[in-house]
């Protein structure tokens, strides 16, 4: 069935005369919104008074920016930290990402090693083949 475009008529003072049918919708959806919104409200302070999630959004920050290195030594400083205050569920948050970082960091060194050493290559080719 398809959508009735509706045409809104006004009265004399300017005010939106609605059918029983459209103001009933316009209550629900207000009243959704209101529900949704608090349930919103909730999950941002939950997300705000985690200082896991905070720490963990830093570091992807940093790997983001291929800044391994700081982002490995940040997460050894907030692991130190969680383990020393005796919060265990960021020690363990960020014990299970250091590994991530240091395997992710590792990769990067043995990339840049193996990029330097094909230019390095590149270059001696071209020396030997130039003399020949």
């Amino acid at each position: 069935m398809a959508k009735k475009n509706r045409f809104y008529d006004y009265d004399e003072d300017d005010e939106l005369v609605l059918d029983k049918k459209t103001k009933r919708r316009l209550e629900r959806a207000k009243s959704r919104s209101n529900v949704q919104q608090p349930a919103q409200n909730e999950e941002e302070e939950e997300l705000v008074s985690d200082p896991s999630s905070e720490a963990l959004s830093r570091i992807a920050m940093l790997c983001q920016e291929n800044r391994w290195r700081e982002a490995v030594l940040f997460c050894r400083e907030t692991l130190a930290s969680a383990e020393a205050d005796g919060n265990d569920d960021v020690a363990v948050t960020m014990s299970m990402a250091l590994g991530k970082l240091e395997m992710s960091l590792r990769r990067q060194m043995a990339a840049a090693v193996l990029s330097k050493a094909q230019d390095l290559l590149a270059k001696e080719y071209g020396l030997d083949v130039g003399q020949q």
